[in-house]
């Protein structure tokens, strides 16, 4: 589009580096080093065009955007929320041996019964409770070793994208270098147009060149902020990988501590519970007929005085009587106040009506002497 363009690389390679030399490397991820590659990406802008502009870096672009979802997926990934939902669900089992959940209320077979029946059936009803537990422990502990590989299998492949993205993360920064040195390429074109004498195909020029560069800048800035959402995706890997090593170390405490020292004292349990069963269940027969006993009497008693107070009731109460009379002469009373007040108001209405008809009967009189016929 100008002389400059038709120059040679090598007589303006020199000027190009110390351009690029000036530029905040460290703000982009580069060295002075990295100069040919920047002039090697530069290359896609040799023919500027608005084509040209709208897919610079578009390629590496995609590739950070591959990362940036493929990253997103292994946060959702159901293995590390499936990992810890059977932690949970270990503890859970565990917990559930109690007596509780174990000595259910039996069907209906008379009060002493359903006690003898539960102190029987206890021993048995939790030495299986047991067995299924201890089965399901087991099962779950399969299930975690199979999710713990898993996560062991998706830190080295969070390597594999560390790398990769530190890699995008420095060519994002090269193809804003060589942006950056178009942009300054195209500045200086514009400026010697801008500088020669003007007529209607350089104005165009100098309109188009504004307009590219004006894109150009754009382009540049986009690629600024992809750059920049790769350097936030690293700690991302960083601290997904520390959080699948953290799970994978807390189920070996899990399985080869907690478990174990859980199944002992889940054994010591069962003895424990047959003697504090028996306690209960002779607590409970006592209580039962310490409590029957006891409501009887209060029943007796309630019933008793109850009796007592409705023989020596009357018919109708004093109080009753007391309140018919004074409520019949308040509404004598009130009825009279009532009558009074409405005449009362009835003999003002007339006073003012009357002067109401005066005025009125002077208006007229007044309003005839004006007017005579």
């Amino acid at each position: 589009m100008s002389d400059k363009q038709n120059l040679p690389v090598e007589s303006s390679a020199e000027l190009q580096q110390q351009d690029f030399e000036r530029m905040n490397l460290k703000e982009i991820g580069l060295q002075p080093d990295d100069f040919n590659e920047v002039l090697n990406a530069r290359k896609e802008l040799a023919e500027i065009n608005h084509s040209s502009v709208a897919e610079y870096g578009k390629n590496i672009a995609t590739k950070t955007s591959t990362y940036t979802d493929e990253l997103l997926n292994l946060v959702k990934n159901k293995d590390l929320d499936v990992t810890g939902q059977k932690l949970n669900e270990v503890v859970n089992v565990a917990q559930q041996l109690n007596t509780s959940s174990i000595l259910n209320k039996p069907k209906s077979t008379g009060f002493f019964g359903g006690i003898l029946s539960k102190f029987k059936g206890a021993k048995q009803s939790f030495d299986q409770h047991f067995n299924t537990t201890k089965e399901q422990i087991d099962a779950l502990v399969k299930e975690i070793e199979t999710s713990q590989s898993g996560l062991k299998a998706r830190v080295s492949t969070l390597d594999k994208m560390f790398d990769g993205v530190q890699d995008e993360y420095k060519q994002l920064g090269i193809y804003i270098a060589a942006g950056r040195l178009k942009q300054q390429e195209i500045q200086q074109e514009i400026a010697t147009l801008t500088a020669q004498e003007q007529d209607q195909q350089t104005n165009q020029k100098v309109y188009d060149l504004n307009h590219l560069a004006n894109n150009l800048e754009k382009r540049v800035s986009d690629l600024q902020v992809l750059q920049q959402s790769a350097m936030q995706t690293l700690p991302m890997i960083r601290i997904i990988q520390s959080n699948n090593m953290m799970l994978v170390d807390k189920f070996y405490a899990i399985k080869n501590i907690t478990l174990p020292a859980w199944k002992n004292q889940i054994s010591l349990a069962i003895s424990l519970h047959e003697q504090k069963n028996s306690v209960q269940l002779a607590n409970s027969i006592d209580d039962a007929t310490n409590d029957l006993l006891k409501r009887n009497a209060d029943l007796l008693h309630q019933n008793s005085v109850d009796t007592a107070k409705a023989n020596q009731r009357s018919v109708i109460d004093i109080e009753t009587l007391e309140h018919v009379q004074n409520t019949l002469i308040k509404t004598v009373n009130d009825v009279i106040q009532i009558q009074k007040e409405g005449m009362q108001k009835r003999e003002e209405a007339s006073t003012r009506i009357r002067a109401l008809q005066t005025n009125l009967q002077q208006l007229v009189i007044e309003s005839s002497s004006q007017h005579p016929s």
